[in-house]
């Protein structure tokens, strides 16, 4: 029994101490500035026009009333009511900045408590953070990141961090209410992150937690999940089943293949992300290895053994935490996994798209791109500070290692954002200050309610303008029926879309003037915008004379009679 009660002790240390409040909230501020300088581009961000365009609909009704992606249904609710109405008092622009700076503090204070619980090391979380936002941008599968603009899954990560803390800990109860508020921000993430939890414990806590001392747990964590599960099922409720079937064709395959049907995109990209993600995943074995090969099993040091439990008394910092850690191995072997049960799926229904697409839609690859990243960075720094501790010389070259690759490439965005200061959201955009300035005038001079047939690959207008579009490539509906129509407007303006992306702001220019303005009569567009390559018999608003500074885009009004619009 005593034998039994030591071996429990050496599995299961002391939570970590000798870390001041001021100390850990120093590594979380410092945490934030490495999420900064890897991710402060100037608003929108990639998925900011996107999100923050919804929740300032939602809160304000009566903003770009008539758009079709605005008007369809919500589905983030819990991030909506949490978040969303930030933007009652705050422009878009403000409320990017103020959420940012609130996700990226939590996500930095979770990751510290992870950290400090794994590598009680001063500033190791911040060298582990910074290892891992790079290892997420440069070796990802799917596209998947945690730290950039701000959305309802960045809240999600915040809880899947605390989670996996009393994962290690085997802290049940808790683990599945922290991923039941993940999953009422975001199911997928929050979903995925509980079935591979599950799994663990299942393999490894099945004969030491019962089922049955779980289940407050389980039970208040499925309510709150309810929260963002309900709304994404109701997105195919009383719809026919061709309906769903064409939905989900069309998300998978058309719209989002890059995170939903790898094995679908061009050969090329598939080689080089196995090739990025292959060797994360091998450098994440080699460390999984090292650290059972090379350092003994006991989990702490024999001075915190034999320190007194009270709490009040100081306490030696513990050793490396090496039996959290493998815990966190497997729980990214489980994501792998996932990913790998993915891949069968596509290649085996290769033939059966509609199949396929039906099960593909649950984004099978992304939990990979969030936890293979996080093992290693954690592994990397454990091990690191495991040889510094034994004086290995091995080591410091390990630690300059480390501290050159992050560095690298903070400084190669830093260099690149202070290069080309545009938002990644106007990245597609050929004249960044050209977009900006239609976009202001537009703002400034027509009404409203007045609707827009907009460049192909613009992605920031309803952003800078306040006005509703007929349909734009980035803005796709979650419903079934939303998804449907807007595939039917995208083709219906490019019926003959090529598959050139290196210029998609000029896919209005490809057609001539009874195509756009037919298009405008039925989906009730008073303007067209253009790059203004082939002038248009329209009347044209902007700009309004020849020496006007902006001669990139025009803005044609439609005259139509008022009881034409829809």
């Amino acid at each position: 029994m005593e034998q039994a009660t030591q071996q429990k002790e050496q599995e299961e240390p002391l939570p970590p101490r000798g870390q001041s409040p001021s100390q850990r909230w120093a590594e979380v501020l410092l945490i934030v500035l490495v999420f900064f300088t890897l991710a402060g581009d100037p608003p929108p961000h990639l998925n900011e026009s996107h999100y923050l365009c919804r929740l300032k609909h939602y809160w304000n009704p009566d903003w770009c009333q008539g758009d079709l992606f605005l008007d369809s249904a919500d589905t983030q609710l819990a991030f909506i009511w949490a978040f969303g109405w930030v933007t009652r008092w705050l422009s878009l622009t403000a409320t990017a900045w103020v959420g940012r700076l609130l996700v990226w503090t939590l996500l930095a204070w979770a990751w510290q408590r992870l950290s400090w619980r794994l590598v009680p090391r001063p500033l190791a979380a911040v060298l582990s953070a910074a290892l891992f936002v790079t290892l997420t941008n440069l070796a990802h599968l799917a596209g998947e990141w945690v730290v950039g603009g701000v959305e309802a899954k960045c809240f999600a990560y915040v809880f899947v961090l605390l989670a996996l803390r009393e994962l290690i800990d085997h802290n049940w109860n808790r683990l599945w209410l922290l991923l039941g508020v993940a999953s009422a921000f975001h199911p997928i993430v929050g979903g995925w992150t509980a079935l591979v939890c599950a799994g663990i414990w299942c393999i490894d806590d099945r004969r030491r937690v019962a089922i049955a001392s779980m289940l407050p747990g389980l039970l208040g964590g499925g309510l709150l999940a309810l929260l963002g599960v309900v709304p994404a099922l109701r997105l195919t409720w009383n719809e026919s089943p061709q309906i769903v079937a064409e939905a989900n064709r069309i998300y998978v395959f058309d719209r989002l293949s890059h995170h939903l049907a790898l094995w679908h995109l061009p050969a090329e990209e598939i080689a080089a992300r196995l090739q990025r993600h292959g060797a994360l995943l091998l450098i994440l074995a080699t460390l999984g290895w090292a650290s059972r090969r090379y350092f003994p099993p006991t989990t702490r040091s024999p001075q915190l053994a034999n320190s007194s439990r009270d709490p009040d008394l100081p306490s030696p910092i513990p050793g490396i935490y090496f039996a959290g850690l493998r815990r966190i191995e497997v729980f990214a072997w489980g994501a792998v996994l996932v990913a790998v049960i993915g891949t069968a799926i596509e290649l085996i229904l290769w033939n059966h798209p509609l199949i396929a697409a039906r099960l593909l839609k649950y984004y099978w690859f992304r939990l990979t791109d969030f936890a293979a990243p996080m093992a290693v960075a954690l592994f990397a720094v454990a091990l690191i500070t495991m040889g510094i501790d034994r004086r290995r010389p091995w080591s410091i070259v390990a630690l300059s290692a480390a501290l050159l690759f992050a560095g690298w490439h903070t400084a190669g965005v830093s260099f690149a954002r202070y290069s080309n200061p545009v938002p990644p959201a106007d990245g597609k955009m050929r004249d960044y200050a050209a977009w900006a300035e239609v976009c202001q005038w537009i703002a400034e001079n027509t009404p409203e309610n007045a609707r827009f047939l907009t460049p192909y690959g613009a992605q920031s207008f309803k952003w800078r303008t306040g006005r509703p579009e007929v349909a734009t490539r980035k803005d796709i509906p979650q419903d079934a029926r939303g998804m449907v129509e807007w595939y039917q407007r995208l083709r219906d303006i490019a019926p003959e879309e090529t598959d050139d992306t290196t210029e998609p702001a000029q896919s209005l220019d490809y057609f001539d003037t009874e195509h756009l303005r037919r298009i405008a009569e039925e989906y009730g567009a008073d303007y067209i915008v253009t790059r203004g390559r082939k002038p248009l018999a329209l009347t044209v608003v902007y700009p309004q004379h020849v020496d006007f500074a902006n001669d990139e885009y025009v803005v044609y009004r439609v005259d139509r009679q008022p009881d034409d619009r829809e």
